[in-house]
C-alpha cells in the first residue's frame, strides 16, 4: 500500500510502451487479482523495486572497490611481504622434505625400512590431511606428534 501512495505522490507522469513475454503478463494479471492494484501501478511498483536493488548493488561494488584499495594502501607492502616469505618458506619446507626422502631412501634399503617408511609416510599423509581438514591447525600438529617420540634425545 505505501509503494501504491509512493507511485501517487509523483507529481508528472510520462506513458511509454513496452513488449513484455506472455507468461509475465499472467502473472501481472494475477497479481492484480490478488491486490486491487492496476497493471500500471504493478509495472511501476516492479520497476522502482528493480532499480533500488540495482542502485544497492552498484553502491555495494563502489565499496566493496574503496575498501580493496583502501587495504592495498594500508597493507599492500606488508602483505606482499608476507607472501613473499611464505613462499620462500614452502619452497625451504619442500626442499628439507626432499632431502629427508632422499637420504632415508639410502638409509631403508631392506624391504622391511621400506615398508615401515611407507607406513609412516602414509600416516602422515593421513594426519596431515586431518589436520587441513579441521582447521585447528596448532592443536592438530601437537596431536600428530607421536607420543613415544622423545625430542629430548634425538642426537
Amino acid at each position: 500500500m505505501s509503494s501504491k501512495l509512493e507511485i501517487k505522490k509523483q507529481s508528472k507522469s510520462e506513458k511509454i510502451f513496452a513488449v513484455i513475454p506472455k507468461n509475465l503478463k499472467e502473472k501481472v494479471i494475477r497479481y492484480k487479482a490478488k491486490t486491487n492494484m492496476s497493471e500500471s501501478e504493478i509495472v511501476n511498483v516492479a520497476l522502482n523495486e528493480f532499480f533500488k536493488v540495482k542502485m544497492l548493488k552498484e553502491d555495494v561494488d563502489d565499496i566493496t572497490e574503496i575498501m580493496g584499495k583502501a587495504i592495498d594502501n594500508k597493507l599492500g607492502k606488508k602483505f606482499e611481504r608476507m607472501l613473499m616469505l611464505l613462499a620462500k618458506a614452502g619452497k625451504s619446507s619442500y626442499a628439507s622434505l626432499f632431502l629427508q626422502a632422499y637420504f632415508l631412501s639410502k638409509i631403508c634399503q631392506s624391504e622391511e625400512s621400506k615398508e615401515f617408511l611407507k607406513e609412516k609416510i602414509d600416516l602422515a599423509n593421513k594426519l596431515a590431511y586431518g589436520v587441513v581438514k579441521n582447521k585447528f591447525l596448532d592443536e592438530d600438529i601437537r596431536q600428530m606428534i607421536p607420543d613415544d617420540l622423545d625430542f629430548d634425545n634425538i642426537i
